[in-house]
């Protein structure tokens, strides 16, 4: 890569080159300076400046690198055009996903080698937001991987998004209600707790860590209403013996949850009658077999995996990719879509009684961002209500339409 001012070779890529991929083949090099060319070309684009001069000057504190990296993953999406009003996550069908991910990972690798490399003296970080840096990039390889050709199978197969019809969620309701004719699982104190766990993803968009995190003390009154509410943080609890412990993700992620009365009855039913008097865990769920210990990650996916498996067996027509609106499969992150689909119609429909469409849109999504705990520059609030975005569009465009044939 050369600068086409100074004709001389860029820094910092001729640097990453020499320190992380001397060893790597002609070919494997090429590749990754065709990315990186193309960040370049995108900063150059968007700022009428050097890649280079911006982090030289910057570089103990580049929070606008970080933030551009949601921005750049549209830029590719949209044929390297700088558009700031486009809102597109995994939706360009003329996209070849497995080569846009290959090229964002090699972005997230540089900027991460350049933090590392140059935001250090001695030893030590110039700046205390680095570290808080370094996270965001690693969580991005989160969005790369849903960006990928083995997460875009739905697309190609016909589907276009990853939430819960309305018709969908009645019968995961009727599957895992404690009430079901036919009992998902055999006791009834597994019953009662793994509907609790869905309920509580279905109505409140948690993430796998946030739910295997919450703890007694998670649940808390007000005095003046005595609202009950549902405390999402890292708890950092002693008594957590999993091998593999739950993390809180981002520091957005902690927050404050309302919680509906029935949803406050549930958890305390639980805690009073079904969860073991006798564990020494103070976290919320547990394993119903002795010695009681913290629900694992792969105990809860046994949960969900019981769940798919018995929605595909009576219900195989929401997975056939002939239909439109088709899922690939129940997971936890399928219902925080189907949550974060629910959240934002419902919050929009009501801004449009006292706001315009475009307000009442803004507004919801940032409603959206604060209860699902996502940063302020976030994409993720459009990805997950893709499904919201997409029916409201096409809506606009039969009324169009119907209005034109009118006339």
């Amino acid at each position: 890569m050369f600068d086409s001012t100074t004709t001389l070779p860029c820094l910092y890529p001729m640097l990453y080159i020499n320190s992380s991929l001397k060893f790597k083949s002609e070919s494997t090099q090429q590749a990754y300076l065709q990315s990186i060319k193309q960040w370049y070309d995108f900063w150059r684009e968007k700022y009428d400046q050097s890649f280079c001069e911006y982090f030289r000057e910057h570089k103990s504190n580049p929070e606008l690198m970080i933030k551009e990296i949601d921005s750049f993953i549209l830029y590719l999406e949209n044929m390297k055009v700088v558009d700031q009003k486009l809102i597109r996550l995994g939706s360009n069908p003329s996209i070849n996903y497995n080569t846009l991910a290959h090229r964002l990972r090699v972005i997230l690798s540089y900027l991460s080698y350049l933090l590392v490399t140059f935001s250090q003296i001695h030893g030590r970080s110039i700046s205390p937001k680095i570290d808080r840096y370094k996270s965001v990039i690693h969580q991005k390889s989160d969005l790369v991987k849903n960006l990928s050709s083995n997460n875009h199978k739905a697309h190609k197969n016909g589907t276009n998004f990853k939430s819960l019809t309305e018709e969908m969620q009645k019968a995961l309701h009727s599957i895992i209600s404690p009430k079901a004719l036919e009992p998902l699982f055999k006791s009834k104190k597994a019953l009662f707790r793994n509907f609790l766990i869905v309920r509580l993803l279905l109505n409140y968009g948690l993430r796998t860590g946030e739910l295997l995190l919450l703890t007694l003390n998670s649940i808390k009154t007000d005095l003046k209403t005595y609202n009950t509410y549902l405390l999402i943080t890292d708890t950092h609890d002693r008594t957590d013996t999993r091998i593999t412990k739950p993390q809180i993700k981002n520091v957005q992620s902690i927050r404050t949850i309302l919680l509906d009365k029935h949803d406050a009855q549930f958890i305390r039913m639980y805690i009073n009658n079904i969860r073991s008097q006798d564990s020494k865990s103070y976290m919320l769920f547990l394993s119903l077999q002795a010695p009681y210990a913290p629900l694992s990650k792969s105990g809860f996916k046994k949960v969900i995996t019981v769940l798919n498996e018995k929605m595909k067996s009576k219900y195989p027509q929401f997975f056939d990719t002939n239909y439109v609106d088709s899922i690939d499969k129940i997971s936890a992150h399928t219902l925080r879509h189907t949550w974060a689909y629910i959240m934002l119609k419902h919050s929009y429909e009501s801004y449009l009684n006292t706001h315009n469409k475009a307000k009442a849109m803004e507004n919801a999504i940032e409603g959206l961002r604060k209860m699902a705990g996502w940063s302020l520059n976030s994409n993720m609030p459009y990805l997950y209500a893709s499904r919201f975005i997409s029916e409201n569009a096409n809506l606009a465009n039969i009324q169009r339409i119907t209005k034109v044939d009118t006339l």
